[in-house]
């Protein structure tokens, strides 16, 4: 009895991870003591809790643009709110023009935000939105703009979340991190794996038999699952070669 290779190289980041996740499982049930593995297991584990801590720090790759969306929609709220205000500088109703002269002074103090940098934008809709919130509430509300002056609040909540979760110079120093920890963790199972497929064929060490029978079923999910894959790849590219080719049509005199 031998324990099967893994290819890692062909394993997605979470796969590669949870696949150590469930080999540390395996390991902790059966006992380094009792696999006499114990040093190398050491070895092996501040290698995969540095893995885990650089996978909790990738961020998901569409947050630049995601945030590039909620900065537009924050710019059409203070935008909305603003042009709003300038209108009803003419309103007919001298009170309508009152609460809009109160809250052009406000705007014109802040200025067109949206010009500014994100960070600088989100500190100043803040600060506004405080103002707009306290001395000039009322006049938000003769002007029934509360439900803009909500949406202008809640569109740069989300952007400032997003883009304390961005963090762009840390996500790439992380990923090389990831890259390092993934090669320890690999180098260092292979090493165990050695020492067990050693005692087998040496020691004949019955007592080994199950957990290699659970470790190989382990590696045997993991190859179906990337064997898998890699057939709904392939027939997606044969489908698409096998399109017919697009006929531009001309103009015929």
């Amino acid at each position: 009895m031998k324990i099967q290779t893994v290819p890692f190289q062909n394993m997605h980041n979470d796969e590669h991870f949870q696949f150590h996740t469930e080999f540390i499982e395996l390991v902790n049930r059966a006992g380094a003591s009792n696999l006499r593995v114990e040093a190398l297991f050491e070895a092996y584990l501040p290698s995969y809790h540095r893995a885990d801590e650089a996978l909790k720090k990738i961020p998901k790759s569409t947050l630049t643009e995601e945030i590039n969306k909620a900065d537009n929609r924050r710019d059409n709220a203070y935008q909305a709110l603003a042009g709003k205000n300038r209108a009803s500088l003419k309103d007919f109703r001298p009170e309508f023009q009152q609460a809009a002269k109160k809250l052009s002074i406000l705007f014109n103090t802040y200025g067109n935000v949206s010009r500014n940098s994100l960070v600088k934008q989100t500190s100043g809709i803040y600060n506004l939105m405080q103002e707009l919130r306290g001395d000039y509430a009322e006049a938000l509300h003769t002007l029934g703009l509360q439900v803009l002056a909500d949406e202008l609040e809640a569109a740069n909540h989300h952007l400032s979340t997003l883009y304390r979760q961005r963090l762009d110079e840390t996500t790439q120093k992380t990923k090389v991190v990831l890259r390092q920890e993934r090669k320890n963790m690999d180098t260092t199972y292979r090493q165990l794996i050695e020492r067990l497929n050693a005692r087998v064929v040496l020691e004949g060490e019955p007592t080994l038999y199950s957990f290699i029978d659970s470790l190989n079923t382990l590696i045997t999910k993991y190859k179906t699952l990337m064997a898998q894959r890699a057939g709904k790849a392939k027939a997606k590219r044969e489908s698409a070669s096998s399109l017919p080719p697009v006929v531009e049509e001309t103009d015929e005199e």
